[in-house]
């Protein structure tokens, strides 16, 4: 008789396993706090400021932290013009989808975002040939079938509404530049140089955008983008700190994790987000989702779930993530990401 392992005493899961997912979930917590603390931030400051003052920190702390470990090799790249590219895209998504905060709840920004992982399997399809099959044909179209439920086209949709898709785009793309010529660069160096593009972006924006001669109705209706550099409290900057944290946090928390435990175990618990940002919606800005916006969110998550484990793709799509997982020439086949620290 022979004796059951582990894995299939615990139903499916090994020690390992259970816990990748807590780490997980530990991580996407650690991202819950991090965007409700950019929300209430941008609501009365500049997007380019916060993004300034949080991609510095970043760097410093990335730096001491490979340097601690004796990998200050790996913070250069092997080249510069990809993972540059790569930095713009990423950059990009952080702008559209922190200056959307001000508009939209966080339920309705990131469930929106989180469409990131169907576009990434659209774009390998479309632009590296990758194959894809027709279920994740099928999962896709009801990811957009969820976005359209949140954004709902006509009427009084707001130009912010489509923010966090554009957003999604912009990474989505950010990682097929990760696939398709960034795989020998260390994590480390591609979230340095990305963290570099954020911060020469924001500095040209914190030294120009004022002058440039916006309309009252934009000034008004988008002050996150039209805002260079403001005075800020102790207290503000001390918030903008704590974001730095929590991304270093949330991103070692996740690499550990698929580190770990295969990814398509992995990559559908990202989705906890989901489920914890309407709490915090509800604690900080005491607003409920709206029925449709609950409904985009279960068919962005289940469709987005099942793309993430068929494909073991990291679920959440995240514009300050450390350097992508690289794959292998199998499509389907993760190579465990390196320990961007």
């Amino acid at each position: 008789m022979a004796v059951p392992t582990e894995t299939e005493q615990t139903g499916g899961h090994s020690a390992d396993d259970r816990r990748a997912i807590l780490l997980i979930v530990l991580a996407m917590v650690a991202f819950c706090v991090q965007d409700a603390i950019v929300k209430k931030i941008v609501e009365t400051a500049s997007v380019w400021q916060a993004q300034l003052i949080r991609s510095l920190a970043v760097l410093l702390l990335l730096w001491l932290i490979a340097v601690a470990l004796g990998k200050g090799r790996e913070l250069r790249p092997t080249q510069w013009l990809w993972p540059a590219l790569r930095g713009g895209f990423m950059c990009s998504a952080y702008v559209l989808f922190y200056a959307s905060l001000p508009f939209l709840t966080l339920s309705q920004a990131s469930a929106s975002f989180f469409i990131g992982p169907m576009l990434i399997t659209l774009f390998a399809a479309l632009l590296l040939r990758e194959p894809i099959g027709p279920r994740r044909v099928v999962a896709i179209l009801v990811g957009f079938a969820g976005v359209l439920c949140i954004v709902q086209p006509g009427g009084d949709m707001k130009l912010a509404a489509l923010m966090p898709v554009g957003a999604a785009v912009s990474y989505a793309l950010g990682v097929v530049v990760t696939r398709w010529r960034c795989r020998a660069d260390p994590a480390f160096a591609l979230s340095m140089v990305h963290n570099a593009v954020y911060v020469a972006v924001a500095m040209v924006a914190v030294s120009f955008v004022g002058m440039i001669p916006f309309s009252g109705d934009i000034k008004a209706g988008y002050p996150a983008l039209t805002t260079g550099w403001a005075d800020i409290s102790v207290f503000v900057f001390g918030l903008l700190m704590v974001t730095a944290v929590t991304h270093i946090i949330g991103m070692q928390s996740s690499v550990r994790a698929y580190q770990m435990a295969d990814a398509s175990k992995i990559a559908p618990f990202e989705y906890s987000y989901l489920i914890i940002i309407p709490a915090v919606d509800f604690a900080v800005w005491q607003t409920v989702p709206s029925a449709m916006t609950v409904l985009g969110m279960v068919l962005i998550a289940g469709s987005g779930g099942f793309v993430a484990w068929r494909e073991g793709r990291p679920a959440r799509a995240r514009p300050q993530n450390y350097g992508e997982i690289p794959w292998t020439d199998d499509s389907e086949t993760p190579i465990p990401p390196r320990e961007p620290q």
